[in-house]
């Protein structure tokens, strides 16, 4: 590279001198939207507005689907429980065992799974 800083190395991009958009100031930014179209930064703002109500409300669905999966992982591990007693009722508590261990095992592994999976 030269020592001149003023020069620029890459040809065809604009010259320093110029600033790029996204270093202006939001002011800046602002006044010259204003100027292209009138009522711009308004609807950016109300735009800005709806994606966060949006954002909020999407957290809240996600917070009860969750809420809803460990609801229904809980009654399927109840519902395990029951048979396994049924069974355990009946003289066959070796498969009752099998039932009530294997199927909470496995409830518990998909469970896991899917929380150990999100994190990547």
């Amino acid at each position: 590279m030269s020592e001149n800083t003023s020069e620029n190395p890459v040809s065809g991009s604009p010259p320093e001198s110029a600033v790029p958009w996204g270093d202006r100031l939001p002011v800046e930014q602002a006044k010259e939207w204003e100027a292209v179209r009138p009522g711009t930064v308004e609807w950016m703002l109300t735009e800005l507005q709806r994606e966060r109500a949006h954002r909020r409300r999407m957290d809240w669905v996600h917070t009860g689907l969750q809420a809803f999966g460990s609801l229904l992982g809980a009654g399927t591990v109840v519902a395990y429980i029951w048979v396994a007693t049924y069974f355990l009722a009946h003289d066959a508590a070796t498969q009752g065992a099998a039932i009530l261990g294997g199927g909470t095992a496995a409830l518990v592994g998909g469970f896991l799974g899917k929380r150990y999976g999100d994190r990547r």
